[in-house]
């Protein structure tokens, strides 16, 4: 009975503490990597359908730089532009910055 009180034996609490927080590291990973590879699946079955349907001209593979605009269309960000906009007024007027309205001049 004293051997469970040894801080290398297995039913004491803080060595199964570790095995368990290992375990769900190891299983975290295991998620990870599955999730990526499906990842890649995917971006590789794309890649086929587009060389299958000629949008894709490159055969060589270079993809350069039109993986950072994909899924970028004309008029997509406009939403997003105007509210960091406003939300840069708002932190203007914050930090003290007169708010004047638009469509409308500063009065002296």
């Amino acid at each position: 009975s004293f051997l469970s009180k040894k801080s290398w034996h297995t039913s004491n609490i803080s060595n199964q503490e570790k095995v368990w927080i290992a375990e769900q590291k190891a299983a975290a990973e295991d998620l990870k990597l599955k999730e990526l590879t499906q990842q890649i699946k995917l971006e590789r079955e794309q890649e086929e359908l587009q060389k299958i349907t000629g949008q894709k001209s490159s055969s060589t593979g270079d993809r350069g730089v039109d993986w950072m605009y994909e899924g970028h269309k004309k008029g997509e960000g406009d939403e997003e532009r105007k509210q960091v906009e406003e939300d840069a007024q708002n932190e203007a007027y914050l930090m003290g910055k007169e708010f004047v309205p638009e469509g409308q001049t500063k009065h002296a």
